[in-house]
């Protein structure tokens, strides 16, 4: 059996405070981009002892050792369930490593929905959220990847029946990750003229146009990174000047994404392609929301 591990790109996110824990208390608005996904498979092996082994292939390089989400999510479903799962997993990696996409998260949230499947154990969304929410803040959302608002460290969810057109998002990861740690700790007072959530929230429940939404995002982490990295600023502005409408960092960085008109997806991908040629290809994202 196998399952897609979509990405996610962040078209909100405030930070609202550090809470006693280390945390930080957010507001998080996860879009889901399903054309972009790893894809994990599982196989049972046979009962010789053999316990669970990942193997990964793709474009990406991840380690296949305990470190792995994948391998955490096993060990966090065998404590749950009480089961001890004898499984070969088989992750092929599409989705930038450290990227602020969301793949990690999302491969983990993919092993707990195929062990769930492969066990039979019958545990619904919820409790899969609450298992998925001690491996991270990120990985509830994969349970059921939809448009959501995320609060509290971005774990409490709630879907948001969207109706805005269609969104042409064009996406671009520099060849660097950026640890979320470093994001967080480093972070900037957001501009004081910045977007508060009500305005977006409002804006998607209805028939909205992208040039609206383009202007309620927000991203609390990225102005750190652009004076970190005046690359990733440069990469921004020449986005803007193409006529993107908007560009922000999603999630924790370094990639960006970018609203732009769709009559004009192609022309402002390639010029981008033309301006960074060492850098990986951007790619274009249709989003529907109905």
């Amino acid at each position: 059996m196998h399952a897609n591990a979509p990405a996610k790109v962040n078209l909100f996110l405030k930070v609202v405070a550090r809470r006693p824990d280390g945390y930080h208390d957010l507001e998080n608005v996860f879009l889901p981009l399903p054309d972009l996904h790893d894809t994990l498979s599982l196989e049972p092996l046979p009962d010789d002892g053999s316990l669970t082994r990942l193997v990964a292939d793709g474009p990406y390089a991840v380690p296949t050792d305990a470190s792995n989400l994948c391998l955490k999510a096993v060990e966090a479903f065998a404590r749950a369930t009480g089961l001890t799962p004898r499984i070969r997993l088989q992750l092929t990696k599409r989705i930038p490593v450290a990227a602020g996409l969301g793949g990690g998260s999302s491969d983990a949230a993919a092993t707990l929905l195929l062990l769930n499947r492969h066990c039979r154990t019958g545990l619904t969304d919820s409790q899969l959220e609450a298992i998925a929410a001690t491996l991270g803040a990120d990985v509830p959302f994969f349970i059921r990847p939809h448009l959501a608002l995320g609060t509290g460290r971005g774990d409490r969810l709630a879907p948001i029946d969207a109706a805005p057109a269609p969104l042409t998002l064009l996406l671009l990861t520099p060849a660097f990750p950026v640890p979320v740690a470093w994001s967080f700790a480093h972070r900037l007072p957001p501009p004081a003229d910045a977007p508060e959530l009500p305005a977006l929230l409002d804006a998607l429940r209805h028939p909205t146009s992208p040039e609206t939404l383009a202007a309620l995002c927000r991203n609390d982490l990225e102005h750190a990174l652009f004076r970190k990295f005046p690359l990733l600023d440069l990469m921004r502005q020449r986005l803007l000047d193409a006529d993107a409408l908007t560009v922000h960092v999603s999630g924790s960085g370094p990639s960006l994404f970018a609203i732009v008109p769709d009559d004009a997806a192609e022309r402002i991908r390639q010029t981008l392609t033309d301006a960074f040629p060492s850098f990986p290809q951007p790619t274009l994202h249709r989003v529907r929301f109905q």
